[in-house]
């Protein structure tokens, strides 16, 4: 499965996935916790891939490429910039909507695009991006 999904073979790790939870519901008994433990889990792993399909980088065609693989730098990013600012005790915490800015900010500078994108026109948020992450339209006050 792991495999699959590192090279890219989304839709065969699903159907793998899905095959296998067949087969341990087929021998699945009432007193069988670990079975049931093992199928419900493997049910969530199935639809987290299944929802986030589109996203799943192909890690070794990524690295055929010599391109990077690894997170180091984005987590180092994250714990550095981040970290200290959204603690609850701070006096002045980032919002999580800025907080997002800034890391797309940070990324574009370590891939060498921050140039690039400022200077190209002002594109919408892109569409996988959680909701939580998307402004929010001002409040309408009544006159």
């Amino acid at each position: 499965m792991k495999w699959r999904l590192w090279h890219g073979r989304v839709d065969r790790a699903i159907r793998d996935l899905e095959q296998l939870l067949v087969r341990l519901k087929q021998s699945q008994r009432e007193s069988e916790f670990l079975i049931a433990r093992l199928h419900s889990l493997g049910s969530q792993l199935l639809t987290y891939i299944s929802s986030s399909r589109g996203a799943i980088i192909n890690y070794g065609k990524r690295y055929r490429a010599g391109l990077r693989v690894a997170t180091t730098l984005a987590e180092s990013a994250v714990n550095s910039l981040v970290g200290k600012r959204m603690v609850k005790k701070q006096q002045m915490r980032w919002s999580l909507h800025g907080a997002h800015m800034l890391m797309q900010v940070r990324t574009a500078v370590l891939n060498g695009e921050l140039r690039d994108r400022l200077r190209a026109p002002f594109r919408q948020p892109e569409p996988n991006v959680p909701s939580i992450f998307k402004p929010k339209p001002p409040l309408l006050r009544a006159a």
